[in-house]
């Protein structure tokens, strides 16, 4: 086993540059060749052109041996036509009754089993090849490839994926029918074993967690540089070289738990992978748990609240499988959550502004949980628990930084995610299509800049319609209502990728009705082949025109929980503004204006 015992250097090594970059085109290969010249995957970063650039290391081969266009099986177009011809299909199919006739616990081990195996293929491009990546289908040296058995391999992935996708949806429905979810636990293992014994799937983030640990374990502070620091490093040649100057963007918390595991591993960086998917699959079966918990509290359905979350295939395959550090997150804010409804109410405070020091999303729950603390009604004495709620949490965040050495970095490092620009995101593509416009129309507005003006705008919607739901809510709703504001938080943010989705997903999935239901599973396939599979952003539309039609449809139940917080709220605001300033505020806020 591989141990680090290089010391860092001022600037990266210029080898493990050249054999990222060459990874990375080989990973990126297959898709690119399926593509009609011009075309592009909807994803855009400096990177990427810094990779075109680039020469091709030497002795390896170029893009063009690896695969050509006219070695690939479909153009992107075809792809669109296959993949909607599919859809018809699966609807003629999937109906609730023939669901009931699948064997979810084989056929969601099938499925994870069929991943597996493809992922071992030499480069497959679903987990990292870099030598040194995983103890299984890794070579020791960049492996020239070969378009029937790549493709082969593929197919066993996609294959996988839609078996694990026909798994879930049996036991969503088998629950919602009110079927009990028997051998629940079981089923989890038999799913996620296979996923755990292959290399980290669909990311390379875990790498990046490994290599900032190592920085912790000498002394560098990953908010003052990135893990290229590390220059000749065993750690630093996995990571993804797209993060490789970035600053960590996670609290210290997480950091200093990595730089523990590198220790605890005696700096191995394949063992130091390993203990931190541990921890992930961990935090995933906590987060089970608590779920069934805060089920039986809430008095809702446990069997659909488990299989909406701990079995849901973002949650094995991104928080587990790849090992984010958002499962960690999660377990703790729902291991929170669980001691606020339980009246503990400081004790569930303090575990989520630790969850919060892991990633910071789950301040989102701060907020409710501090405007609930006090047993009063009375507004004030809402607003002023949130206050200290919220003071509470950045003491913990300024005393974390203050024991592990690492300080208050992270928080203007938050950034770091939106150096990615993704079409998939709706401000991204909106922003950067109408910049382009202006640009070409002789405007001095370029889509850089109109895509930075669109964030400011989604960064202040996330704030006003987070205050709005918190003032507006109860506490019996504020499980749920902080699921919807997490999920606000995503669509609204810099960046979506498919594991953001589940910190509201666990939320969304306790008490979850008709609508809710509904928009969690077309939620969770929409990102499967989105993010999973790298497709074009033409399938991101398809789904987020699906999740429209999901909100249409279920309008009414829509609008009448909207309609309830936003009377809430109102009523809030006309307790807590006095009388002779209520004429400042707008019309439709007023009480007195009416409903």
């Amino acid at each position: 086993m591989e141990k680090d015992t290089s010391e860092p250097s001022a600037a990266p090594h210029e080898g493990h540059l050249q054999q990222d970059d060459g990874f990375r085109r080989q990973r990126a290969n297959l898709w690119r060749a399926a593509q009609p010249r011009g075309s592009s995957s909807g994803r855009v970063h400096a990177n990427e052109r810094e990779l075109r650039s680039h020469p091709h290391p030497e002795g390896s081969d170029t893009p063009e041996q690896a695969a050509t266009p006219d070695q690939a099986v479909a153009s992107s177009q075809g792809m669109l036509v296959a993949y909607l011809a599919l859809v018809r299909r699966w609807f003629a199919w999937a109906n609730a009754d023939n669901l009931m006739q699948v064997n979810p616990i084989w056929t969601g081990f099938i499925g994870s089993l069929l991943v597996f195996l493809g992922s071992l293929q030499a480069n497959s491009p679903f987990t990292s090849k870099i030598p040194g990546s995983w103890y299984l289908g890794v070579d020791a040296t960049p492996h020239p490839g070969n378009v029937v058995i790549e493709l082969l391999a593929q197919s066993l992935v996609y294959y996988g994926l839609i078996l694990t996708g026909v798994a879930w949806l049996r036991i969503v429905v088998g629950s919602r029918r009110g079927e009990v979810l028997r051998h629940r636990w079981i089923l989890f293992g038999l799913w996620i074993l296979p996923l755990m014994v292959a290399g980290p799937l669909f990311s390379r983030d875990v790498y990046s967690y490994a290599a900032q640990g190592r920085m912790v374990t000498l002394g560098i502070n990953p908010y003052s540089g990135g893990p290229a620091l590390l220059g000749n490093s065993a750690y630093r040649s996995t990571v993804d070289p797209l993060w490789g100057m970035a600053k960590a963007p996670y609290g210290p918390l997480f950091l200093a738990l990595a730089g523990g595991l590198v220790e605890l591993a005696g700096r191995s960086p394949m063992l130091t992978v390993l203990f931190l998917r541990l921890v992930a699959l961990v935090s995933v079966v906590v987060i089970g748990i608590f779920v069934l918990k805060i089920a039986d509290l809430l008095g809702v359905n446990r069997d659909l609240a488990f299989a909406l979350s701990a079995a849901n295939p973002i949650l094995l395959y991104t928080f587990a499988s790849a090992g984010h550090n958002d499962a960690l997150m999660t377990a703790l804010m729902v291991i929170g959550i669980y001691l606020f409804l339980k009246d503990r109410r400081l004790a569930g405070i303090v575990v989520v502004a630790l969850a919060a020091s892991v990633k910071v999303p789950a301040i989102v729950a701060i907020g409710f949980m501090g405007y609930h603390w006090s047993d009063s009604e009375r507004v004030v004495s809402k607003l002023r628990g949130l206050v200290i709620a919220i003071m509470l949490t950045f003491a913990i965040f300024y005393v974390l930084g203050l024991v592990t050495h690492l300080g208050m970095g992270w928080i203007p490092a938050l950034s770091t995610p939106g150096s990615v620009l993704s079409f998939e995101d709706p401000i991204i593509l909106v922003g950067y299509a109408l910049g382009w416009v202006l640009a070409h129309l002789g405007l001095p507005f370029g889509p850089h800049f109109v895509v930075g003006v669109f964030r400011a705008i989604g960064d202040a919607l996330i704030l006003l319609i987070g205050g709005v739901t918190i003032l507006g809510s109860r506490r019996s709703n504020i499980v749920r209502l902080t699921g919807v504001v997490l999920i606000v938080t995503v669509v609204l943010g810099p960046v979506i990728w498919p594991w953001y989705l589940g910190w509201g997903i666990v939320l969304l999935a306790l008490g979850a009705g008709d609508l809710t239901v509904d928009f969690l599973v077309l939620l969770t396939l929409s990102a499967m082949p989105i993010d999973f599979l790298g497709a074009p952003t033409a399938f991101a539309w398809i789904g987020y025109a699906g999740l429209v039609t999901v909100l249409y449809r279920r309008r009414a139940s829509l609008l009448r929980e909207a309609n309830e917080v936003f009377a809430g709220f109102r009523a809030a605001v006309g307790e807590a503004v006095p009388a002779r300033y209520q004429r400042w505020l707008p019309q439709f806020i007023r009480v007195d204006a009416g409903s």
